[in-house]
């Protein structure tokens, strides 16, 4: 009785977890698949900005290929920390994801000295996304081509030369400059980036970081001028920009990274077939297409890989932290 006793509860125990399985499959199935399901892609930033852009490349491409419709949500503020709470604390049932920017997860977590609602821990990232290539520029009046002229000028300067700041990567870029190189630098913070523009066009701030898509047309009128690439990735323009570190600024250097995300909550059967949906749908060579366009880089990577890229980007901004003597 005892022998043929436990090979029935092992088998009984093994259908019921082969049971559980084929069912949290088929529930994330039915919620990626129910027809007319509503999903909100949140965004941390106002409409018309760098990371709605992406946002509306990414949840058309998802609604072209998918029976569910996904909208955009902008809920600005903090920094996009406004918006990263509110997926977080989500119901995990994959009708709620953030797209964000890996810079300010991983910068945010280094810089502040008791986190308490840490975003890495409380987001599960569903699948990257792309890049972007981050322009360091300066109001043509200053007359500034590269990084040498920024340090001449600035170990010089007897005033402040005000750099707008637009959250906490950027932040730790200009100042690791000013921690360097001893220049007289000085960060204004911002809401938005649409006043940001205005007083940099008007030499009210005379530096920044922008994303080449907004930078382009500044840059063709003469208004701005180009110091340097503030990111790491290989230049697609015919007059390759050169990266600050390669101007000599060793480790100074943002990341830009976007990915989707959810809430830690959502089971992992959910998450794997929204990874595969996104990936499905960005691979397509028309999405391919408008991506180029935008001017982003899309990231062909597998979660493990782009786990491993987050680990090493907070590495990163703790270095940067340390060098601009933030930490």
């Amino acid at each position: 009785m005892t022998t043929r006793a436990v090979p029935s509860a092992r088998r009984r125990l093994l259908t019921l977890a082969v049971a559980a399985s084929l069912g949290s499959v088929g529930a994330a199935r039915r919620v990626c698949a129910q027809p007319g399901a509503v999903r909100r892609l949140v965004v941390g930033f106002p409409a018309g900005g760098l990371a709605d852009r992406l946002a509306r490349i990414v949840a058309e491409a998802l609604n072209q290929a998918a029976s569910s419709s996904f909208v955009v949500e902008n809920r600005p503020g903090a920094s996009g920390m406004l918006a990263t709470e509110q997926v977080a604390r989500a119901e995990g049932d994959g009708r709620t994801l953030l797209l964000h920017n890996v810079d300010v997860l991983t910068s945010e977590r280094v810089l502040k000295a008791e986190p308490g609602f840490d975003p890495l821990r409380s987001l599960t990232i569903v699948a990257p996304l792309a890049r972007f290539e981050y322009l360091v520029v300066a109001n043509a009046t200053l007359g500034l081509r590269n990084l040498q002229d920024l340090v001449s000028l600035g170990r010089n300067a007897t005033a402040s030369i005000f750099y707008i700041d637009t959250g906490p990567g950027v932040r730790l870029v200009f100042e690791s400059l000013k921690k360097k190189y001893g220049l007289n630098l000085t960060g204004v913070p911002y809401r938005g980036l649409a006043p940001a523009m205005t007083d940099l066009l008007a030499g009210r701030v005379e530096l920044a970081m922008l994303d080449g898509a907004t930078a382009a047309a500044h840059v063709a009128s003469g208004k701005l001028t180009i110091i340097g690439r503030g990111d790491t990735l290989a230049s697609r323009s015919s007059s390759r920009i050169p990266t600050l570190v390669e101007q000599g600024a060793e480790g100074v250097w943002v990341d830009t990274r976007f990915a989707l995300m959810a809430p830690t909550s959502t089971p992992a059967a959910i998450v794997e077939q929204l990874r595969l949906s996104v990936a499905g749908a960005l691979n397509r060579p028309a999405v391919r297409a408008q991506l180029e366009d935008a001017a982003f880089h899309a990231i062909d990577a597998a979660p493990e890989q782009f786990a491993h890229a987050i680990a090493e980007s907070v590495n990163h901004y703790r270095r940067l932290a340390s060098l601009a003597g933030m930490i």
